[in-house]
């Protein structure tokens, strides 16, 4: 895989596919069943090269990085909803769920994952604010918040490897975590891995707001964060 993917020519490839399929009915229709697969095997890395060179085109500082090149598409892409067969493509990598991972919790990137976002709509039920959230989301597409990337993540995600306790209630969880770490960009994500994956940690919001906390993005409404942003100020 890394051989190939020094290749980077995307005229190249784009030549190699075309003489691969121009013959591809012909070679199909006959040889054994293993040779035909190996046709499509042949095709299958062509396209593969293919994507992560459009991938590399945006992370040409780092291009031999399955991660920099999904990066790099995420913040070619803030705040549209981004599939994960995209990711699979211009990252050029099988381990892309691994890569999200990582450019969250290690990088600070702020993407939350379709489930995050449906949860965020339960938050409000005012039209605007909810217009400000993609409805629909699949469980396997994400969304880059913004194009800012946070030093302070890592050592939350940290965090809730340590605070996360199946016993313990989510608005316990909720709470003891924004208080842990006022004044800093929380993600919706964090705050659902928080509390094991549920959408319980939407309730936690909602009585920390109720009992007088104040917690830009809570409505959904705040100018100064996309929604899934949370920030307690202290």
């Amino acid at each position: 895989m890394a051989s190939r993917l020094q290749i980077y020519d995307t005229e190249l490839l784009y030549s190699r596919l075309i003489d691969v399929l121009s013959d591809l009915p012909n070679r199909l229709n006959h040889g054994s069943v293993g040779e035909q697969v190996g046709e499509l095997v042949q095709v299958h890395h062509i396209l593969r090269d293919l994507g992560a060179s459009i991938g590399a085109s945006l992370a040409p500082e780092d291009s031999d990085s399955g991660r920099a090149r999904l990066i790099a598409y995420f913040r070619a892409q803030i705040g549209r909803v981004v599939h994960t067969d995209e990711l699979m493509v211009v990252a050029g990598i099988g381990d892309y769920p691994r890569r999200i991972r990582e450019a969250r919790a290690d990088h600070g990137w702020p993407i939350i994952s379709g489930m995050a976002a449906r949860d965020l709509r339960s938050l409000s039920t005012s039209r605007e604010a909810l217009k400000r959230v993609p409805g629909g989301m699949a469980t396997d597409e994400y969304i880059l918040l913004e194009d800012r990337r946070d030093a302070q993540a890592p050592a939350r995600w940290s965090a809730t490897k340590n605070m996360r306790t199946p016993e313990e209630p989510a608005r316990n969880l909720v709470r003891e975590y924004f208080e842990r770490f006022p004044n800093q960009r929380i993600t919706a994500e964090e705050l659902r891995y928080l509390v094991g994956n549920k959408s319980t940690w939407t309730l936690g919001v909602t009585e920390l707001t109720a009992s007088g906390c104040l917690i830009i993005g809570a409505d959904l409404t705040a100018s100064d964060v996309p929604p899934g942003i949370f920030i307690l100020k202290a």
